[in-house]
């Protein structure tokens, strides 16, 4: 399987998608060393025990920014049927490369756009790690979160993942964003919460929107989802809970968010 790379012109850019964005989803190099660069990554021991306690019956599992797999790498063997969507056409072409049990398939599409699927369909959805936080404009948020509790079954359950934003106070560059994104938010700019990461893999330029508990919060209630269940990330020692305390919304790298369509 080989997939196209070239950058579109910008009225054909995907919607949702800045040029630098597709530069990163269209990278083989970083689509082949995704798994080796991140088997360390504690987030990706959590996530999935996480998922576990959560989608604990057999069932249809919609995967979002699926990447190389890992989901469905994970629970198709488990008596699931797991559909993973992503844009990246070097990261599904690593999946596809999987020796993968269980029924599955890949999907190259735009996870603002789920008309192919229909509505109630869908037993569980996921959208892990950075994929939610690489929706820079909150119009684009908000339709995703629409469009995953449209095709979810009354009573079926999302689990989210998403960066916090004091996580960003370390150092004086870090201070000096959160105060710029305070004069942002006050000034009510569109992009407040959108923080310039630096180089990765000879990327400049890759942006990434932080979240608030607060915002996260929000977004979710007027897309009508129940939240169930939240662990804070950060420290191994911190447990799941309805909502976390003060000291973990300051403090915590980002949170696992469980919802249900009620």
């Amino acid at each position: 399987m080989s997939f196209n790379s070239s950058s579109p012109p910008d009225w054909l850019m995907p919607e949702g998608v800045s040029k630098t964005q597709w530069e990163y989803i269209s990278n083989q190099y970083i689509a082949s060393n995704y798994d080796s660069s991140l088997k360390d990554n504690p987030v990706f021991h959590q996530d999935l025990i996480f998922l576990e306690k959560h989608f604990n019956k057999a069932g249809i599992i919609l995967d979002l920014g699926c990447g190389t797999g890992r989901v469905t790498e994970h629970f198709a063997p488990k008596k699931h049927k797991v559909l993973g969507i992503d844009l990246s056409g070097p990261m599904l072409c690593e999946a596809c490369n999987k020796n993968i049990n269980g029924p599955h398939l890949f999907l190259r599409a735009n996870m603002l756009d789920l008309s192919c699927l229909c509505s109630n369909s869908i037993d569980y959805s996921s959208c892990l790690f950075s994929s939610f936080g690489m929706l820079l404009n909150k119009k684009h948020r908000t339709a995703m979160l629409e469009e995953i509790f449209r095709v979810l079954k009354p009573g079926g359950k999302f689990i989210l993942h998403v960066h916090n934003l004091w996580s960003a106070s370390q150092g004086i560059q870090g201070y000096q964003w959160l105060a710029l994104d305070l004069c942002r938010r006050i000034g009510r700019s569109n992009d407040f919460g959108n923080r310039l990461l630096p180089a990765h893999q000879g990327i400049c330029g890759l942006t990434l929107h932080l979240f608030t508990w607060k915002e996260i919060s929000i977004l979710l209630k007027k897309a009508n989802f129940k939240m169930i269940e939240v662990m804070p990330l950060g420290n191994p020692s911190w447990e799941a809970s309805n909502s976390p305390r003060l000291d973990k919304k300051l403090f915590a790298h980002g949170y696992l968010i469980a919802c249900s369509k009620t």
